[in-house]
């Protein structure tokens, strides 16, 4: 039969590839349903609160047994139902139903039904679907049951939906979902690029003071990249050698000098104000003013001293030939409580500079989000300058930057850049799983002034095609109709609609882009399922 070479083209399509050309399979045309003697066919699609049915079946004749090809997807996982049991609720106007169980999908997703009608009119049919919450009726369009196979020969065959093809073994492959296109409020936010920045005092590098040799503290390990320090903490040692100890020494030595005639020198005019003061010739404020100054040089000389003395034993200790000489040691401790995110790599008995960092240490529980609003959009931005931002690698998320205390607004820069015309425009957020990290490049939304009640679809519902936006729209269960859209205003993960799609029909929001290869194909069938 025609339609079981149909079918087993489609098998070998998804076997082979999601979308794909087939190999002896020539384009099949609903129209021909009814020719060379193929029986006339019906589908019928239905939408549940938690399940999508699909059916395919032949035109029922009263009293033969008519085999109802079930898909049912579950909308919540858009998964195919693959175990349990299902009823289907037959009636015919005030009769007694009939109930046909089914206990278990003939292949994942699919009930094989043969159902069987005694007397020709409408019937009502429901499927019942067992859940962890119950039951979920779904009742179908009404079956029309002829008397007899002439009446259905004779019967004019029902419309079948014309779009593109795409199985339902093809959708639960790539979880391919569809939502109703609604109204709702969109308040527009301006799309920017952001960078995440460290907040200013939250990363230090430790830099030795001097030239010296790098040492650790009695058991305590090199620090390493990845560890935890705390503020104060000592990091490690550094043993300065003589030579630089020797430059120090001459530096300590030069201040002394300098000190004590600044000392000196503020002596003699002490002196001097103290005697013109008693003799009523300068004021008692000259005088005190005198004083400071004199205990100011006598604090700095005094400083002077001990730094040379420091330096003095230093130097002895460092020349100090004998075994067990107390060499002397300069802590290197951590300014900050953070991470470690680099080290310079010296080990330990090396001797190392005093221009390069030995460690840098980040505190990234807070950090900035940095973008530069276009100059022509700074007065677009709403009052309250809400914004959220979303991550590379994380389509369709969004995370709130100042709602619940995530963050909040730190600056809108009051200078427009005469390069780039632009603002910038900084948040702090609070970041305690580590989500964001310092120098990570990503989309920053924040709200206008600008709000409107709008048919609005996600956007992933939104692909591409020749630099123009489209969508698909689910017809019925197997069958797709693409639309060229006119896009308007952004909030956050939705995007207005001005043209190509009306409020209520399904707007293909997962698996667009599979959908789309199947729409470049010409080699699909249209109906790929035997009855």
């Amino acid at each position: 039969m025609k339609t079981n070479f149909w079918r087993q083209c489609a098998r070998l399509v998804m076997a082979g590839a999601l979308v794909g050309g087939l190999s002896g399979c020539a384009p099949h045309d609903h129209a021909d349903h009814d020719h060379d003697g193929e029986p006339k066919t019906a589908q019928l699609t239905v939408f549940g609160e938690r399940h999508e049915v699909f059916a395919e079946h032949r035109l029922v004749v009263a009293g033969t047994p008519t085999r109802f090809v079930t898909h049912v997807t579950d909308l919540k996982t858009l998964e195919p139902r693959r175990e349990g049991p299902v009823r289907f609720h037959l009636k015919l106007g005030d009769e007694p139903p009939l109930v046909r169980v089914e206990n278990a999908p003939t292949r994942a997703g699919i009930y094989e039904a043969m159902l069987t009608f005694p007397k020709a009119g409408e019937w009502s049919v429901s499927l019942i679907v067992p859940t962890e919450d119950g039951e979920e009726t779904i009742a179908f369009p009404s079956v029309k049951v002829f008397p007899d196979a002439h009446a259905v020969e004779h019967a004019e065959a029902p419309p079948l939906p014309e779009g593109i093809s795409f199985l339902k073994e093809q959708q639960w492959k790539v979880h391919a979902g569809a939502e109703l296109a609604t109204t709702r409020k969109l308040v527009e936010q301006l799309r920017l690029p952001a960078i995440v920045t460290a907040r200013p005092g939250s990363l230090a590098r430790v830099t030795p003071p001097l030239a010296g040799q790098l040492v650790l503290a009695d058991g305590q390990p090199m620090p390493l990249v990845g560890d935890k320090v705390e503020k104060g903490q000592v990091l490690a040692l550094l043993q300065p050698s003589f030579s630089e100890i020797g430059a120090r020494l001459v530096e300590a030595e030069g201040e002394v000098v300098r000190t004590r005639l600044a000392l000196e020198q503020a002596t003699v005019t002490r002196d001097r104000l103290a005697k013109l003061v008693a003799a009523e010739a300068r004021s008692g404020r000259e005088l005190q003013e005198a004083e400071f100054a004199l205990k100011t040089a006598q604090a700095k000389h005094e400083a002077a001293l001990a730094l040379q003395a420091t330096y003095r034993q230093a130097t002895v200790s460092a020349g100090d030939p004998r075994p067990g000489s107390n060499l002397p040691a300069i802590e290197l401790r951590s300014p900050i409580s953070g991470i470690i995110v680099s080290q310079s790599g010296a080990a330990v008995g090396e001797f190392v500079s005093a221009e390069n960092p030995l460690f840098t240490v980040l505190d990234a529980g807070t950090v900035f989000i940095e973008a530069q609003v276009p100059e022509a959009g700074v007065a677009r931005l709403g009052a309250t300058k809400a914004a959220s931002y979303g991550l590379p690698g994380e389509p369709g998320r969004l995370f709130p930057l100042t709602a619940d205390g995530a963050g909040r607004l730190v600056s809108v820069g009051l200078q427009v850049d005469a390069a780039t015309r632009t603002v910038p425009l900084i948040y702090e957020v609070k970041n305690p799983d580590q989500r964001l990290r310092v120098g990570q490049i990503l989309d920053l939304y924040v709200e206008t002034n600008r709000a409107e009640d709008t048919l609005a679809i996600p956007d992933t519902a939104i692909v591409e095609e020749g630099g123009h936006p489209i969508a698909f729209v689910q017809v019925a269960g197997e069958t797709f109709d693409k639309r060229y859209l006119i896009l308007g205003i952004r909030d956050g993960n939705w995007v207005q609609v001005l043209s190509g799609l009306a409020a209520g029909e399904r707007v293909v929001t997962r698996g667009a882009y599979a959908v789309r290869l199947a729409s470049m194909s010409s080699a699909l069938p249209a109906h790929g399922h035997a009855h």
